[in-house]
Formats: C-alpha cells, structure tokens, sequence
C-alpha cells in the first residue's frame, strides 16, 4: 500500500524510516503520482525533513524550470528558498525570465529579492564579486548604458555590496512588472526605476514588489480599483509624487505620514471620509487633491503642511475648516467649492499667499471680516451661497481682479469695491437686486467686465 506524504513524514518522526528512505518515498511520490495535491504535499514535506541533498535539489530545480502545473512550480520555489537559498540564484533567474503565471513570478522575484538581500550584508569579498559579476551580465540597454555612465563617475571597487545589490533588485523588478503588466510605462535613471505608471491595470491591491523600489520619484496608479494602500506604502523615502486618482479607496493608512519627500499627492475621486492625523508628517507637500470624496471635516494637524500651495477640496462634505489652516500661509490655491460650509473660521486672512479662493456652491452667509487681509487674492468665487452682503473691508483685497458673487442673496454692491484699482471681471447675476446697483455702472465706467 502507497504511504501518503503525510504519512511518510509522521514513519519519519516515529523513526521507522530514516531520513534517506523517507526522502526517496516523496521524491518518488513527486515523480509518479497523477495528483497534484499529493506531489505539493510531497514537495512540502521534505522542508519538513529537511532534505538539503543535492539530488533533492536537481528534483526541486527541474520542478520549478519545466512542470506543467503552476502550484507545483510555486510550491518548489518556496521550498528551493527554504533549503537551498545558497545556490537557487541560478534557477531562480531563469524561471523569472521564461515563467508566465504571475503567482509564480511574484513567488520567483521574492526570492530573488531575499537572496540579493542576503548577499548585501554579507561582507565576504568573493560576494562582492559575484554581485558585480551578475550586474555585469545585465543585457538590459537601460541597465546596461546606466551602469557604464555610473562607472564613469567612481571606480568599481568603491560600489557597496547594498549599491550593486539595489541595482539587481530593481532589474528583477523591473523584469517582473514588464511580464506582469501589458505597456507598463517607466523611467530609469542610473540604473534605478524612479518612475512608473500603472494607469488602466484594473489593479485591486498595489503590486508588492513595489516596495523594494528605494529610488522610486514618481507613482501613477490612477484609473485602477484600489480600496486601500498598504502599510508599506510609508517606506517609500524617495516617492515625490503620488498618484491615485479615480479608484475607491476609503482610508489612508497612518504610514502615509512618513513619506517625507512627498511633493505632489492626487486622490481625485475615491471615497474618503477621513484623513489620518500623520498627514502633518507631509512637510514637503505642496499639491493635494482630494476633490469628489466623502470628507466631512479636515484634521488640525493639517496645518502642520508648511510648504502647501494648493489644495482641492471640491465636493466634499465639508461643514467647517479647522483653525489651523491659518497656518498654510504659502498656499496660493484653496478650492473649497460644493462643499456645506456655513462659515468661515477668521483666521482665514492669515493666508497672505493665497491667489485663487474658490468658495462656490457652499452655505455661507456672511464672509469674515478678516477677508480684507488676503492681500494677494486675485481670484475670489462666493457663487451659489446664501450672502447678503459683502464686508466693506473687501476694498483692501488690492490684488483682486475676478469676483464671482452670483447667486446669493445680495440686495447691494458695496461702494468701497470701486477702490479695487486691479478689478477686471465681475459676476452678479441671480441676487435679489430691486433694480441695477449704480456701483456697477460705475464699476463698468472704469472698465470693469460686468456679468448680470
């Protein structure tokens, strides 16, 4: 009667079969039988016994380069890691390059991954050896033309073995998401993958693999299905700009924050309700867009975001703005349109940078005071809101030179906006005028656009 391999492993730890006779029984098992439940289950027991003979791994190897079953070749590249991690490298490299199931390529490339890591902190001279020895072998124009241009800048010799190390890991990397993903766009520099876009790939998650990518600038996952972004996602230390616009995410993680470097952040259309309070670690944030997501209230440590200068908070759910936002005092760009605001914190005129205030389609009905203070203020938009004056104090908003105050509740003009000397274009159409306010036609005497 046939054993099982479970059955096999259980003689084994009995000892009524020694270590040799029970890896004969699986390897046999694995070559002759019609299941390929039973040949996984054997492949799996021999990590169990630890079979680290070289035979066993000519079985392993040839298992993983030419088997027609893809969880067979899987099973066996884990466990070649498992046992034989010393010298998989080879076969590893092969499968990466002729495989075609993407489990088993992500399999493949993470163990290609853990072995050049290994090799990176380990400090013997022949390993520095063998990791030049395999850039060296890179055929691969970028990488190859790359190579030669960064050996031109400093000797061989003074490559660290983490230097040659990331330059495999990002060629492997590289080889994986070009077999994994049909026109994947990408940009290579000093051979190290900075940008790459993934725009259209019907993704669920964000591929893993990225995160090995120290030197990645730029990441395009707009246009995909993406519900959440992985812890991870912090460790990119270079990422200056992040985009995710139009899929259906529904939280930020709290490493988010420790994406130092982070310029540009795109989260058009998703579903956020919510930003994490880490988002104050963005101190290099100059653009965010979260325009068409579910957000009902902004966190203060946004306020912390120091280098912003624009942000998009169109159709939101917004019914107030934290008062910290008096701190973002290089932002030229607040779009806070078709949101629910009913008013305005005062501390609101501490943004002496801001250019474009957009405030359509809210609930306001007053405007503060403090608005005077918006010094450089060029573009003002209070459409579709419930005002029914507009403060005296907007004669020092100098710098104005489109108003936009139709459809409100406005039954006058007030007579201090003759003083805006920069003022090109206003916009009064749909107020409760009794008749046409005589400041316009002065205002249309100066030259000013008028729209009624």
């Amino acid at each position: 009667m046939e054993l099982s391999p479970e059955k096999i492993y259980q003689e084994f730890l009995k000892k009524n079969l020694d270590k040799l006779s029970a890896v004969r029984l699986l390897l046999s098992l694995i070559e002759k039988s019609d299941s390929n439940k039973v040949r996984v289950d054997s492949i799996k027991e021999l990590e169990h016994i630890g079979a680290a003979d070289n035979y066993t791994f000519k079985v392993l190897e040839n298992l993983l380069i030419s088997d027609s079953s893809l969880t067979v070749r899987n099973t066996a590249a884990l466990i070649l890691k498992s046992l034989f991690i010393d010298k998989t490298f080879e076969p590893m490299k092969w499968a990466l390059i002729h495989e075609e199931s993407p489990s088993c390529l992500r399999t493949i490339h993470r163990v290609l991954i853990e072995i050049i890591n290994n090799w990176a902190k380990n400090t013997d001279p022949m390993v520095k050896s063998l990791l030049l020895r395999e850039v060296e072998k890179i055929k691969y124009k970028e990488f190859k033309l790359g190579f030669e241009i960064l050996c031109e800048s400093k000797y061989i010799e003074t490559f660290t073995n983490q230097e040659l190390a990331d330059i495999l890991i990002n060629y492997f990397t590289l080889m994986l998401f070009k077999k994994s993903y049909w026109r994947l766009k990408y940009k290579i520099e000093k051979c190290k993958i900075t940008e790459l876009n993934f725009i259209f790939k019907g993704l669920t998650s964000i591929p893993t693999p990225i995160k090995y990518l120290s030197s990645l600038k730029k990441l395009i996952l707009r246009y995909n299905q993406l519900t959440i972004l992985p812890n991870w996602i912090g460790s990119l230390h270079s990422l200056e700009s992040l985009n995710l616009n139009v899929n259906n995410i529904k939280t930020l993680p709290k490493s988010i924050g420790n994406l130092k470097s982070l310029k540009e952040l795109f989260l058009w259309k998703n579903e956020l309700k919510i930003l994490p309070q880490s988002i104050e670690g963005l101190v290099r944030l100059e653009i965010i867009n979260l325009r068409l997501n579910q957000l009902t209230s902004l966190p203060e440590t946004i306020g912390n975001l120091l280098s912003l200068k624009e942000l998009n908070l169109h159709d939101n759910l917004l019914k107030e703005l934290p008062e910290s936002i008096k701190y973002l005092v290089n932002l030229d760009d607040l779009n806070l349109s078709w949101n629910s605001l009913v008013s305005l914190p005062e501390s609101i005129g501490f943004l002496s940078s801001l250019k474009i205030l957009n405030l359509e389609r809210n609930e306001l009905t007053t405007l503060p005071e403090s608005i005077r203070d918006l010094s450089a203020l060029e573009i003002l938009n209070v459409s579709d809101n419930k005002l029914k004056k507009i403060p005296e104090s907007i004669n020092n908003v100098k710098s104005l030179q489109y108003l936009n105050v139709s459809r409100n509740k406005l039954e006058s003009i007030p007579e201090s906006i003759l003083s805006l000397k920069s003022l090109k274009e206003i916009y009064v159409a749909e107020n409760n005028f009794k008749e046409t306010p005589d400041i316009l036609n002065a205002l249309k005497k100066k030259g000013v656009q008028i729209y009624l």
